[in-house]
Protein backbone atom coordinates (compact mmCIF):
# COMPACT_ATOMS: atom_id res chain seq x y z
CA UNK A 1 0.00 0.00 0.00
CA UNK A 2 1.04 3.60 -0.53
CA UNK A 3 2.38 5.52 2.39
CA UNK A 4 0.73 8.99 1.80
CA UNK A 5 1.48 12.48 3.06
CA UNK A 6 -1.15 15.67 2.98
CA UNK A 7 -0.17 18.73 4.48
CA UNK A 8 1.20 22.21 4.67
CA UNK A 9 4.45 22.18 3.57
CA UNK A 10 5.05 18.55 3.16
CA UNK A 11 7.30 19.37 -0.45
CA UNK A 12 10.74 20.04 2.02
CA UNK A 13 10.06 16.80 3.03
CA UNK A 14 10.13 14.51 -0.07
CA UNK A 15 13.61 13.47 -0.08
CA UNK A 16 13.28 12.02 3.82
CA UNK A 17 9.95 10.55 3.27
CA UNK A 18 11.28 8.73 0.21
CA UNK A 19 14.27 7.35 1.59
CA UNK A 20 12.11 6.53 4.92
CA UNK A 21 9.94 4.15 2.54
CA UNK A 22 13.33 2.82 1.16
CA UNK A 23 14.03 4.54 -2.11
CA UNK A 24 18.30 4.50 -2.56
CA UNK A 25 18.14 4.99 -6.24
CA UNK A 26 18.48 8.24 -8.46
CA UNK A 27 15.41 10.59 -8.73
CA UNK A 28 13.57 11.66 -12.06
CA UNK A 29 11.42 14.19 -11.51
CA UNK A 30 8.59 14.76 -14.57
CA UNK A 31 6.58 17.87 -14.40
CA UNK A 32 5.41 19.94 -16.92
CA UNK A 33 6.62 23.71 -17.87
CA UNK A 34 3.93 25.35 -15.97
CA UNK A 35 4.18 23.57 -12.57
CA UNK A 36 8.21 23.37 -12.39
CA UNK A 37 9.07 26.97 -12.26
CA UNK A 38 6.82 27.09 -9.64
CA UNK A 39 8.06 23.89 -7.20
CA UNK A 40 10.58 22.15 -9.36
CA UNK A 41 13.88 23.85 -7.58
CA UNK A 42 12.42 23.45 -4.09
CA UNK A 43 11.06 19.79 -5.06
CA UNK A 44 14.96 18.80 -6.32
CA UNK A 45 16.40 20.64 -3.20
CA UNK A 46 14.16 18.43 -0.95
CA UNK A 47 15.52 15.61 -2.88
CA UNK A 48 19.49 16.52 -3.00
CA UNK A 49 19.64 17.50 0.75
CA UNK A 50 18.76 13.73 1.63
CA UNK A 51 21.66 12.80 -0.59
CA UNK A 52 19.88 11.79 -3.88
CA UNK A 53 21.48 12.55 -7.48
CA UNK A 54 17.97 14.33 -8.91
CA UNK A 55 17.26 15.66 -12.73
CA UNK A 56 14.04 16.64 -14.49
CA UNK A 57 12.46 16.30 -17.40
CA UNK A 58 9.08 19.03 -18.31
CA UNK A 59 6.34 18.11 -20.52
CA UNK A 60 4.09 20.56 -21.87
CA UNK A 61 1.40 21.56 -19.46
CA UNK A 62 -2.25 20.23 -20.41
CA UNK A 63 -4.03 17.02 -21.67
CA UNK A 64 -2.03 17.19 -25.07
CA UNK A 65 0.82 15.56 -23.31
CA UNK A 66 -1.54 12.97 -22.17
CA UNK A 67 -0.34 10.69 -25.32
CA UNK A 68 2.09 8.29 -26.43
CA UNK A 69 4.50 10.05 -28.18
CA UNK A 70 4.95 12.44 -24.95
CA UNK A 71 5.79 8.73 -23.19
CA UNK A 72 7.80 8.09 -25.89
CA UNK A 73 10.11 10.79 -25.81
CA UNK A 74 10.52 10.47 -21.68
CA UNK A 75 11.75 7.24 -22.68
CA UNK A 76 14.14 8.61 -24.71
CA UNK A 77 15.25 10.61 -21.70
CA UNK A 78 15.79 8.06 -19.47
CA UNK A 79 17.51 6.37 -21.63
CA UNK A 80 20.24 9.38 -22.20
CA UNK A 81 20.12 9.50 -18.52
CA UNK A 82 21.08 5.96 -18.60
CA UNK A 83 18.49 4.94 -15.70
CA UNK A 84 17.69 1.98 -13.92
CA UNK A 85 15.51 -0.18 -12.10
CA UNK A 86 16.71 1.23 -8.65
CA UNK A 87 16.25 4.76 -9.73
CA UNK A 88 12.58 6.57 -8.64
CA UNK A 89 10.48 8.39 -10.92
CA UNK A 90 8.87 11.57 -9.12
CA UNK A 91 5.39 12.92 -11.06
CA UNK A 92 5.63 16.56 -9.73
CA UNK A 93 2.25 18.29 -10.93
CA UNK A 94 -1.57 17.53 -11.79
CA UNK A 95 -3.24 14.27 -13.19
CA UNK A 96 -2.03 14.85 -16.50
CA UNK A 97 2.06 14.30 -15.09
CA UNK A 98 0.90 12.01 -12.89
CA UNK A 99 -0.55 9.52 -15.20
CA UNK A 100 2.32 9.96 -17.83
CA UNK A 101 4.92 9.85 -15.54
CA UNK A 102 2.74 6.80 -13.63
CA UNK A 103 2.36 5.36 -16.97
CA UNK A 104 6.58 5.41 -17.73
CA UNK A 105 7.32 4.19 -14.43
CA UNK A 106 5.28 1.29 -15.18
CA UNK A 107 6.79 0.33 -18.37
CA UNK A 108 10.18 1.75 -18.58
CA UNK A 109 12.75 -1.02 -17.72
CA UNK A 110 9.55 -3.32 -17.04
CA UNK A 111 8.61 -1.18 -13.90
CA UNK A 112 10.83 1.59 -11.83
CA UNK A 113 9.34 2.86 -8.32
CA UNK A 114 6.96 5.72 -8.48
CA UNK A 115 6.85 8.59 -6.02
CA UNK A 116 3.52 10.83 -6.86
CA UNK A 117 3.68 14.82 -5.72
CA UNK A 118 0.39 15.65 -6.81
CA UNK A 119 -0.16 19.86 -6.69
CA UNK A 120 -3.49 20.05 -7.38
CA UNK A 121 -6.89 19.31 -5.72
CA UNK A 122 -7.89 17.14 -8.02
CA UNK A 123 -4.40 14.86 -8.56
CA UNK A 124 -4.27 15.35 -4.02
CA UNK A 125 -7.88 13.93 -3.52
CA UNK A 126 -8.05 11.49 -6.31
CA UNK A 127 -5.94 10.50 -9.38
CA UNK A 128 -2.72 10.41 -7.54
CA UNK A 129 -4.21 8.03 -5.30
CA UNK A 130 -4.65 4.05 -5.97
CA UNK A 131 -2.20 3.34 -9.40
CA UNK A 132 -4.06 4.10 -11.86
CA UNK A 133 -2.07 5.45 -14.83
CA UNK A 134 -1.56 5.80 -18.71
CA UNK A 135 -2.71 7.65 -21.85
CA UNK A 136 -5.43 8.82 -23.85
CA UNK A 137 -6.24 7.45 -27.00
CA UNK A 138 -8.31 9.36 -29.64
CA UNK A 139 -11.20 7.19 -28.73
CA UNK A 140 -11.51 7.27 -25.16
CA UNK A 141 -9.83 8.55 -22.12
CA UNK A 142 -7.28 6.73 -20.25
CA UNK A 143 -7.88 3.66 -22.73
CA UNK A 144 -3.89 2.98 -22.54
CA UNK A 145 -2.61 2.36 -19.28
CA UNK A 146 -1.35 0.20 -16.34
CA UNK A 147 -2.53 -0.39 -12.26
CA UNK A 148 1.47 0.89 -10.95
CA UNK A 149 0.46 2.14 -7.13
CA UNK A 150 3.25 4.55 -5.88
CA UNK A 151 5.27 3.92 -3.50
CA UNK A 152 5.09 7.58 -2.27
CA UNK A 153 2.35 9.94 -2.58
CA UNK A 154 3.08 13.70 -0.91
CA UNK A 155 0.46 16.14 -1.20
CA UNK A 156 1.73 19.35 -0.47
CA UNK A 157 -1.81 21.57 0.41
CA UNK A 158 0.65 24.96 -0.12
CA UNK A 159 0.80 24.02 -4.02
CA UNK A 160 -2.90 24.60 -4.34
CA UNK A 161 -2.67 28.02 -3.96
CA UNK A 162 -1.03 29.08 -7.32
CA UNK A 163 -3.88 27.39 -9.37
CA UNK A 164 -6.17 29.30 -11.36
CA UNK A 165 -9.42 29.66 -9.68
CA UNK A 166 -11.09 27.17 -11.95
CA UNK A 167 -8.51 24.46 -11.54
CA UNK A 168 -9.30 24.77 -8.10
CA UNK A 169 -13.34 24.65 -8.43
CA UNK A 170 -13.18 21.60 -10.95
CA UNK A 171 -10.48 19.53 -8.46
CA UNK A 172 -13.32 19.99 -5.34
CA UNK A 173 -16.04 18.10 -7.93
CA UNK A 174 -13.77 15.00 -7.05
CA UNK A 175 -14.78 15.72 -3.34
CA UNK A 176 -18.34 16.04 -3.75
CA UNK A 177 -18.20 12.81 -5.60
CA UNK A 178 -16.68 11.45 -2.92
CA UNK A 179 -19.43 12.63 -0.71
CA UNK A 180 -22.16 11.26 -2.87
CA UNK A 181 -20.65 7.70 -3.31
CA UNK A 182 -19.40 7.29 0.86
CA UNK A 183 -19.98 9.87 2.69
CA UNK A 184 -23.00 12.45 3.43
CA UNK A 185 -21.19 13.86 6.26
CA UNK A 186 -18.73 15.29 3.94
CA UNK A 187 -21.13 17.21 1.85
CA UNK A 188 -22.80 18.35 4.62
CA UNK A 189 -19.16 20.08 5.27
CA UNK A 190 -18.74 21.17 1.82
CA UNK A 191 -22.29 22.40 1.22
CA UNK A 192 -21.50 24.78 4.41
CA UNK A 193 -17.66 26.00 3.45
CA UNK A 194 -18.00 26.14 -0.43
CA UNK A 195 -16.77 29.45 -0.81
CA UNK A 196 -13.79 28.86 1.86
CA UNK A 197 -12.93 25.90 -0.41
CA UNK A 198 -13.10 27.60 -3.67
CA UNK A 199 -10.62 30.48 -2.47
CA UNK A 200 -8.47 28.27 -0.76
CA UNK A 201 -9.19 30.38 2.60
CA UNK A 202 -11.12 28.02 4.73
CA UNK A 203 -8.77 26.24 7.05
CA UNK A 204 -10.44 22.51 5.92
CA UNK A 205 -8.54 22.73 3.24
CA UNK A 206 -6.26 19.82 3.80
CA UNK A 207 -8.98 18.60 6.11
CA UNK A 208 -11.00 17.71 3.34
CA UNK A 209 -8.16 16.77 1.08
CA UNK A 210 -7.00 14.18 3.28
CA UNK A 211 -10.50 13.06 4.13
CA UNK A 212 -11.32 12.48 0.40
CA UNK A 213 -7.62 10.91 -0.15
CA UNK A 214 -8.22 8.63 2.77
CA UNK A 215 -11.48 7.30 1.30
CA UNK A 216 -9.55 6.92 -1.80
CA UNK A 217 -6.65 4.46 -0.32
CA UNK A 218 -9.66 2.44 1.57
CA UNK A 219 -11.77 1.54 -1.54
CA UNK A 220 -8.53 0.44 -3.52
CA UNK A 221 -6.77 -1.26 -0.69
CA UNK A 222 -9.80 -3.33 -0.50
CA UNK A 223 -10.06 -3.66 -4.90
CA UNK A 224 -6.62 -2.83 -5.95
CA UNK A 225 -7.53 -4.03 -9.56
CA UNK A 226 -11.43 -2.25 -9.97
CA UNK A 227 -13.31 -5.47 -10.04
CA UNK A 228 -15.81 -4.06 -7.76
CA UNK A 229 -16.16 -1.75 -4.87
CA UNK A 230 -13.53 0.40 -6.91
CA UNK A 231 -15.98 0.95 -9.21
CA UNK A 232 -17.96 3.29 -7.69
CA UNK A 233 -15.39 5.75 -7.78
CA UNK A 234 -16.03 5.96 -11.49
CA UNK A 235 -19.97 7.95 -10.81
CA UNK A 236 -20.02 10.53 -13.01
CA UNK A 237 -17.67 9.66 -15.01
CA UNK A 238 -18.92 7.75 -17.94
CA UNK A 239 -20.53 10.85 -19.17
CA UNK A 240 -17.78 13.11 -18.38
CA UNK A 241 -14.84 10.79 -19.72
CA UNK A 242 -17.23 10.96 -23.35
CA UNK A 243 -17.70 14.48 -22.86
CA UNK A 244 -13.77 15.10 -22.57
CA UNK A 245 -13.22 12.47 -25.07
CA UNK A 246 -15.66 14.36 -27.95
CA UNK A 247 -14.10 17.69 -27.12
CA UNK A 248 -10.39 16.25 -27.79
CA UNK A 249 -9.65 17.51 -24.09
CA UNK A 250 -9.83 21.20 -24.62
CA UNK A 251 -12.90 22.69 -23.59
CA UNK A 252 -13.83 21.19 -20.39
CA UNK A 253 -11.52 20.57 -17.21
CA UNK A 254 -12.07 17.27 -16.07
CA UNK A 255 -13.61 17.87 -12.82
CA UNK A 256 -16.14 20.06 -14.87
CA UNK A 257 -17.10 17.18 -17.04
CA UNK A 258 -17.47 14.67 -13.97
CA UNK A 259 -19.76 17.47 -12.71
CA UNK A 260 -22.11 17.07 -15.46
CA UNK A 261 -21.63 13.71 -15.66
CA UNK A 262 -23.05 13.55 -11.91
CA UNK A 263 -25.82 15.12 -12.76
CA UNK A 264 -26.90 12.77 -15.81
CA UNK A 265 -25.89 9.88 -13.50
CA UNK A 266 -27.99 11.13 -10.57
CA UNK A 267 -30.79 11.87 -12.81
CA UNK A 268 -30.97 8.24 -13.71
CA UNK A 269 -30.86 7.06 -10.41
CA UNK A 270 -34.19 8.88 -10.25
CA UNK A 271 -35.84 7.71 -13.23
CA UNK A 272 -34.25 3.97 -12.04
CA UNK A 273 -36.09 4.73 -8.72
CA UNK A 274 -33.10 3.93 -6.32
CA UNK A 275 -32.99 7.95 -5.29
CA UNK A 276 -35.20 10.43 -4.01
CA UNK A 277 -35.65 13.58 -6.41
CA UNK A 278 -34.57 15.89 -3.41
CA UNK A 279 -31.14 13.69 -2.82
CA UNK A 280 -30.35 14.48 -6.73
CA UNK A 281 -31.46 18.34 -6.61
CA UNK A 282 -29.13 18.53 -3.30
CA UNK A 283 -25.93 16.86 -5.36
CA UNK A 284 -26.92 19.61 -8.27
CA UNK A 285 -27.06 22.46 -5.60
CA UNK A 286 -24.21 21.84 -3.87
CA UNK A 287 -22.27 21.65 -7.76
CA UNK A 288 -23.58 25.08 -8.65
CA UNK A 289 -22.77 26.65 -4.98
CA UNK A 290 -18.97 25.54 -6.57
CA UNK A 291 -20.06 27.29 -9.24
CA UNK A 292 -19.37 23.97 -11.24
CA UNK A 293 -21.60 23.04 -14.18
CA UNK A 294 -24.66 20.67 -14.23
CA UNK A 295 -25.66 21.14 -18.06
CA UNK A 296 -23.53 21.62 -20.78
CA UNK A 297 -22.21 25.73 -20.65
CA UNK A 298 -24.44 27.50 -23.46
CA UNK A 299 -21.68 29.64 -24.57
CA UNK A 300 -20.09 26.79 -26.19
CA UNK A 301 -21.96 24.66 -29.39
CA UNK A 302 -22.13 21.03 -27.88
CA UNK A 303 -21.34 18.46 -29.52
CA UNK A 304 -23.29 16.12 -31.40
CA UNK A 305 -25.42 13.41 -29.19
CA UNK A 306 -24.52 10.32 -31.42
CA UNK A 307 -21.08 11.09 -30.97
CA UNK A 308 -20.96 11.43 -26.83
CA UNK A 309 -23.12 8.17 -26.89
CA UNK A 310 -20.36 6.24 -29.34
CA UNK A 311 -17.79 7.71 -26.81
CA UNK A 312 -19.31 6.23 -24.10
CA UNK A 313 -19.67 2.43 -25.38
CA UNK A 314 -15.33 2.41 -25.38
CA UNK A 315 -15.97 3.26 -22.01
CA UNK A 316 -13.60 1.07 -19.77
CA UNK A 317 -16.26 0.12 -17.55
CA UNK A 318 -18.55 -1.56 -20.65
CA UNK A 319 -18.75 -4.95 -20.90
CA UNK A 320 -19.90 -6.77 -24.02
CA UNK A 321 -21.91 -4.36 -24.99
CA UNK A 322 -23.20 -3.42 -21.50
CA UNK A 323 -22.62 -0.28 -19.82
CA UNK A 324 -22.21 -0.47 -16.22
CA UNK A 325 -23.55 2.72 -14.36
CA UNK A 326 -22.51 3.99 -11.22
CA UNK A 327 -25.96 5.06 -9.71
CA UNK A 328 -26.90 6.47 -5.84
CA UNK A 329 -29.08 4.65 -3.67
CA UNK A 330 -28.96 7.53 -1.57
CA UNK A 331 -26.36 10.15 -0.59
CA UNK A 332 -23.50 8.36 0.79
CA UNK A 333 -24.00 5.11 -0.90
CA UNK A 334 -24.02 3.90 -4.21
CA UNK A 335 -24.21 0.66 -6.29
CA UNK A 336 -23.01 -0.76 -9.77
CA UNK A 337 -26.53 -0.66 -12.17
CA UNK A 338 -26.51 -2.60 -15.43
CA UNK A 339 -29.70 -3.06 -17.98
CA UNK A 340 -29.84 0.47 -18.25
CA UNK A 341 -32.39 1.60 -21.08
CA UNK A 342 -30.50 3.27 -23.62
CA UNK A 343 -33.35 4.91 -24.58
CA UNK A 344 -33.03 6.59 -20.92
CA UNK A 345 -29.34 6.85 -21.52
CA UNK A 346 -29.92 9.20 -24.59
CA UNK A 347 -32.85 11.28 -23.41
CA UNK A 348 -30.18 11.69 -20.33
CA UNK A 349 -27.52 12.69 -22.34
CA UNK A 350 -29.83 15.05 -25.07
CA UNK A 351 -31.22 17.11 -21.78
CA UNK A 352 -27.25 17.55 -20.15
CA UNK A 353 -26.81 18.96 -23.70
CA UNK A 354 -29.34 21.10 -23.52
CA UNK A 355 -31.40 19.67 -26.50
CA UNK A 356 -34.51 18.61 -24.60
CA UNK A 357 -35.52 20.28 -21.03
CA UNK A 358 -34.42 18.35 -17.63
Amino acid sequence: MSELAIGSGVLGELGARMRAVGLNGRAFVISDDQVYPLYGEKALAALRSAGYTADHYELAAGEGSKSLGAASAIYDWLVEQRAERIDAIVALGGGVVGDVAGFVAATFLRGMPLVQVPTTVLSQIDSSIGGKVGVNHPKGKNLIGAFNPARLILGDTDCLRTLPPREIVAGWAEAIKCAMILDAELLDLLEANAAGLCDLSSPLVPVIVERCAQHKVRVVTEDERETGLRMILNYGHTIGHALEAVLNYDVLLHGEAVSIGMTGAARLSVERGLLQPAEAARQNAVLARFGLPTHFPLSVTPPKIEAVLDAMTHDKKSRGAELRWILLEQIGQARIERGVPWSLVSDTVAALLGLRSH
